[in-house]
Parts: C-alpha cells; structure tokens; sequence
C-alpha cells in the first residue's frame, strides 16, 4: 500500500461509497439482440431468473427544455408517462434524450416507421418491450441509460433516464450566485461570451468562502473556466456551457505529438484546491470536432486545436453529479493527480468515428469512484493511466504519482475501441482498480489491461496489481480497430501484471481474433494470477482457456478456474470418442466438424438415442447442449431426466414442422407436451437449453426463452441425460450439465 503524501487534507476525508444493488446476468442470460416482430402488440418474453424492472410507484418526472442550438431529432420522439420529452438529433449513429424520475415510468418511442424489430440495451437488464405499429413502449423503476435499436436502422436512440433531482438549489437568495443576474448579467443566448461573467460568480463565491453559481436555462458561450475549492458550480437543465469552436478563444494547456496539436482544459480546477462539486442536468458541449478539424491562424501552424471538457486536476475532494459533457473532440473527462473524486451520472457522448475521443481517463489519482455512466466514444470509454512527465502530461503540477482504488460501478460502454481498460500507460504502479456492475453495448475489446508504456526512464518499471472484472455483461465485440477480442491482459514492459480477477461474466460473443493473456519474454514481465469464476461464453460455463477463446504465451503464470459450482457433467467431444456416454439405437460416431471433434447420429434415419447417467438421481439441473441439422428436413433433440431408455422429457428442434417441441415418454409412450414455432436454419449451430426445476420445465434456444411447461403429474423426478434424433447427420456438442438450476 502505498501513503498518499501530495495533499495532507485528503488524509482527512472518507469516501463515502453507495454500492448500486444491480449486477448483471450472467448464466441465464435471455436477450438477443433484436426481437423480431411478426404482428402488434407482441412482448418480448423474459426469462423468470433476469433482473427485470419490476412495478413500483408511479413516476415523478422532472423534464427539461431543448437548448436553441440544438434541432429536434427526425427519426425519434419520446414520451415518459405521456409527457413528450425532447429528443436531441445528433450523430449519425445516435440521436439522444434526458430526462429524471423517481417511481416507475412508461416509456414511449415512436419511430418514423413501422417498428419489425428492436433491441434495449443493457440486455442484461431484460427491460421487456412491446411493439404497436411505430410506438415501442416499455417502463422503468430506476435510472437507466438505455440503447433503443430500430430496425435494421445505423442510427440508434439513447435515453439517460436520470435519478430524480432532489437537492436542486434556489435560483436566488444567501449563497447563490445567479451568473444572469447583477452584477454579472452573463449572456443566456449564446451571442456574446459569457465565460468572464462566469468565472467573476466563481472568483466571488470562493472568496466569500463559498456558495452555489447557479447557471439557469440558456446558452453561455464560454471561454476557459477554473473551478475554486469549497465552491458548488450547478448547471441546470436545459442550460449549456458551449465552446467557440475556434483554438485561438483558449490558453494552451498541453502539446500532443500523436495529434500534431496543442490543446486546452475547457473547464479544469485550481491546482491544490479542494471540496469542489460539479453538477446539474446540463450540458458541457465542447464544439470539440469543429475546434480539433479547423485549421488555426498564424501564429498557430496551421494546426488544428484539442478540447479536454473537464479536468479535475491537482484536486481533492471533487464531486460530479449528472452532467452531459458532449463533443470533447478529443479525451472528454480527465482526472489527473487528484484524490477523493466522486463522478456520479456521467453522460459522455462522443463522436464514434474520431480516435482519441475517450470519455473519461482517471490519470495518476487515487480513491476514485465513478457511478452510473453511460460513454459513447470512437476510443475507449473508460480507462485508467499514468505516465511520464512528458507529452501531454508534461505540464501537470507536482511529481508523479501511482493510481489506487479506482471503481467504475454500473458503467454502460459503447466504443469502437476498448470499453474498460487499464492501461495504455503504466509508468507508476497502478493498484486496485475494479470495474463491477457493468455492460459493453459494443466494443472492439470489451475488457484491457494494457499495460503498454515502452519508454519509461524512471529506474522502476510500473505495475498493475489486483484488477478486478466483476458482474459484467458483453453483448457485442464486433469492431476490428486495434484487435478484436474480448479480454486482453498483457505487459510489454518488464512490470508485472499480477491478481487479475474476472468473476461473474456474461460473454455473449468473443470477436473474430483469441483473446490473450501474454507476458513479455524479452522483457521480463509476467502476468501473474488471473483468475476466472462463473465466466460463461455463448450461455456456457467456461471450465477452461479453450472455452473463453483465450491463448497465453510461456510469460504467465496461475491462471486458475474457480466456478462456484463444478459441472455435474460436461463433455465437448475433443477426446474423439463416447466414453461417459451409453448408445441405446443407432450408430453414433465422433467426426471432426472444422477444427472440432463433435458427436454425430450417423446414417440412421430411425430413432437414434444416446445417454449418460441415466437413472442418476439428478433432480433439479440446467442442461444445455450445441445441435446442428445438415437439412431443413431434420430434427435433433435432447433427452433429461432421463430414467431408462423407455422414460424421459425430450426437447427438440424440429425442423421439418418449424417447431420447438417438448414431450415426455413415460414407459415407452411418446407424448407431446406443448411446442411453438421455430424456424431452423440448415448447418447452423444452435445453443438448446433446458432447466428443470420441480415439475418445471423452461426452454431455449440461443439465450432466448422459447416456452416452458409445468407438469401437472408428478412423474420423471430424476435422471440423466442424452441426445435423440430420428435424421442422420446430426451433430451435436459442449453437452453441460450444471445443478442446482439458475433461479
């Protein structure tokens, strides 16, 4: 451990940490991406096991209006309870909406046309929705940043769906600097600068020892502003601190290579300040595209300019609650050397397209929480790092420092680069960094520690030790930008990366390339000690490397599995043959199919059933399996609760009727149970999942609940399981049985 000695203050403060009850679903996961709409008014089905929004009291609702600078979206509009909320056009790839409430809310989308399809994301919150013509409704219970997909359409809908406001300060009166009012009398419509009457409110506050700035409704063109210890600076909705768009309105703060450009801290704190809060629910919009493309006059080199929006810098004690901050053009929300920093709310909406636009990186700083966010951004989302004092950082105040105990806690990711990542930099040690509660809508690398800094001069390489992954849900890793996995964990330097933990993950897909744990052999450094519990990949347990899609190089060491629970049995074939296994009929062999071994019935076109552990005394389990048809005239099913060969349920795939079909055999009569439609697709690869609970039988095919079925008798109370098809050709693979069933 190491003893913070920059700041002696923050020696005095304790961070108070309000831990959000939310975890994402990990072995039961539900959602795919899109729900297919074949006629009005169809729900999205749930899976009984998710953490959905449940009711609860009816919503209070706090709405805000549309700044003038920005238009209404064309394709969107929203309503919460009735009340039509603005919908900012934006980007290309997303338009987006805010709002607060408290209670249960019902949310209403209306697209420009008929509605076939969506998706709402985070899946893992299973937030089920139901579809009439253009409208998408669905309710809430707590805040939530979501991601509405339309269609097959590019451009989605974000809505930040903020907790209510609840300590909103007066506009007036002891304490309350109103940066419209006397004596400062800022500009609320964005035709003059406003930052002079701005920073005046700062200035007096913090030397009346401080106060609220309180920024109303309105448009304030702004040039650099300083943030002063014990002063609250509110931004309400509605209001929006907005840049010229032109390098030449701003101090140079910082040079940086890799873009050619000088840059500026838009708003930044005093250095050595302290008890600093930043909140709201407005807007910190950078005009950072336009300041970063357009080229400055002489004497500027004809360079374009770089915006960081907000910089906590050389601070302790520093509060950020429910901000927008849109359009940095380039990092949006830099920490640097700061202790005691609370980030609550953040909404980071960045460009997708434009590489260097992370939305927050916590630099060198310690006891750092940042709590319910949504960041949209080209590169990564959320990082954390520390450096030299050179390039960019080469004017930061006071010597280097190492990073500790820094949460991301409920953080949604949308990037083309990585979603949560440590690293690139890892000049000073970096300790203790978790990253729970979490969710990656999209992302090229979901979860990173990079610790990639190759031209450190100190005489000790950095570090990066006990980094934790924990209750996240990955929904897409479908983006090649700089690689396209899912996890990476890696040093190219001789400093070490040891304890990483990934617990209770969800990883829906894994990207095109293996993910990696690689150390460096001629360097020295290791990765040593990740471990995995409860990681499921495509909705199964991951037991080893093979199963996540990983690879590691002879520079790591103590990669350990630690499940919860151990499998009641598994097999994936690999072996080549059916040892475990009992053939009842037919002629099951055990082909390679690609680069895998799987199991397959063979010839027979009559009834070919296989089993393992039948009369075992399982009772209640989950028991899954991968199936494939070679035609569209084909079935394949799995058998549990198996007792005998004349006693068991079966759940299959029956192609040739476009059904999924559930049946019971009891002393050799096959009996249908229920069934619904299903249209399969030849030589694809389906997940079937089935768990019994009791006299409960729930399916699945790839995630999504398809039916379930209570037995009103109670019969088949135990057994094993198998595999029985009346085609030939079918393969199956990665049967896995795991107990006691989710719940």
């Amino acid at each position: 451990m190491h003893t913070i000695t920059r700041k002696a203050i923050s020696l005095l403060i304790v961070l108070a940490v309000m831990i959000t009850s939310f975890s994402p679903r990990t072995a039961d996961a539900t959602e795919i991406e899109s729900n297919s709409i074949s006629s009005v008014n169809m729900t999205d089905t749930a899976d009984p096991a998710a953490l959905a929004q449940t009711a609860a009291a009816p919503a209070t609702i706090q709405n805000y209006p549309m700044p003038s600078i920005y238009t209404a979206s064309s394709v969107f509009s929203l309503k919460a309870d009735n009340k039509a909320i603005p919908v900012i056009s934006y980007l290309a790839d997303y338009d987006y909406a805010q709002f607060s409430f408290s209670g249960t809310v019902n949310i209403e989308v209306t697209a420009n046309e008929p509605i076939t399809s969506f998706s709402i994301s985070p899946q893992a919150k299973n937030i089920k929705g139901t579809v009439n013509g253009n409208k998408l409704t669905f309710s809430l219970s707590s805040s939530t940043y979501v991601i509405v997909k339309i269609n097959d359409w590019k451009k989605k809908m974000v809505i930040a769906a903020d907790p209510l406001e609840t300590d909103i300060p007066p506009s007036s009166g002891a304490g309350i600097y109103n940066v419209t009012a006397s004596p400062y009398n800022a500009d609320k419509t964005g035709t003059s600068m406003a930052s002079d009457a701005i920073q005046q409110a700062i200035d007096d506050a913090h030397q009346a020892g401080g106060g609220v700035v309180f920024v109303p409704a309105g448009v304030y063109k702004s040039g650099n502003l300083t943030l002063k210890s014990n002063v609250t600076f509110y931004l309400a909705g509605g209001a929006v601190i907005v840049g010229t768009g032109k390098g030449e309105d701003y101090v140079i703060d910082f040079r940086k290579d890799s873009r050619n450009a000088d840059g500026t801290y838009f708003i930044r704190t005093a250095v050595d300040s302290s008890n600093i809060t930043i909140r709201g629910r407005g807007t910190i919009d950078g005009k950072g595209i336009a300041m970063r493309e357009r080229k400055m006059p002489a004497p500027h080199k004809n360079e374009g300019f770089l915006n960081n929006l907000l910089v906590p810098i050389a601070t302790t004690n520093f509060t950020f609650d429910g901000l927008i901050l849109r359009d940095a053009g380039f990092w949006s929300f830099m920490v640097v050397r700061s202790d005691h920093v609370t980030i609550k709310n953040l909404k980071g909406f960045q460009d997708l397209y434009k590489i260097e636009n992370d939305v927050i990186d916590i630099n060198e700083s310690q006891d750092v929480l940042v709590q319910h966010a949504i960041g949209i951004s080209d590169d990564d989302t959320f990082s954390t790092k520390t450096w030299l004092q050179t390039g960019m950082s080469k004017g930061w105040p006071g010597a280097l420092e190492h990073l500790e105990n820094v949460v991301f806690d409920d953080a949604f990711a949308w990037t083309r680069c990585a979603a949560f990542k440590i690293g690139m930099g890892v000049a000073q040690p970096q300790i203790g960094v978790t990253i729970r509660n979490s969710y990656v809508y999209q992302s090229a690398r979901a979860l990173l520690v990079d610790h990639g800094y190759q031209y450190n001069t100190l005489p000790e390489e950095g570090y990066a030790q006990d980094i934790t992954f924990e209750n996240i849900d990955i929904e897409r890793v479908g983006i090649n930008q700089f690689g396209n996995y899912w996890l990476g964990v890696s040093t190219s330097t001789s400093g070490d990366v040891s304890n990483v933990i990934l617990k209770n993950i969800n990883v829906r897909e894994t990207g095109s390339q293996k993910s990696r744990l690689s150390g460096n052999a001629s360097k020295g450094g290791m990765v040593n000690g990740v471990t995995f519990t409860d990681v499921y990949v495509g909705g199964k347990l991951a037991t080893n490397l093979n199963d996540l899609n990983v690879t590691t190089n002879n520079n790591v060491n103590g990669v350990i599995f630690a499940n919860s629970t151990s499998p009641l049995f598994s097999d994936n074939f690999e072996d080549g043959n059916t040892a475990g296994w009992t053939t009842v009929t037919g002629g099951w062999t055990v082909p390679t199919d690609g680069t895998n071994k799987v199991l397959s019935s063979g010839s027979q076109t009559t009834t070919s059933l296989i089993t393992a552990n039948s009369g075992n005394s399982w009772t209640d389990y989950t028991y899954e399996a991968r199936m494939k048809m070679p035609i569209t005239d084909a079935n394949a099913g799995m058998v549990f609760r198996v007792q005998d060969a004349n006693n068991y349920y079966m759940y299959r795939i029956n192609s040739s009727n476009k059904k999924l079909e559930l049946y019971k055999s009891v002393n050799g009569r096959l009996t249908s149970v229920t069934s619904t439609t299903f249209t399969a697709k030849e030589k694809q690869w389906y997940t079937v999942k089935a768990v019994i609970q009791g006299n409960k039988i729930t399916c699945y095919v790839d995630g999504k609940l398809k039916m379930e079925w209570t037995n009103p008798a109670t019969e088949l109370t135990a057994g094993g399981i198998g595999f029985r098809t009346t085609s030939a050709g079918v393969h199956f693979d990665d049967a896995l049985v795991t107990a006691p069933a989710p719940i």
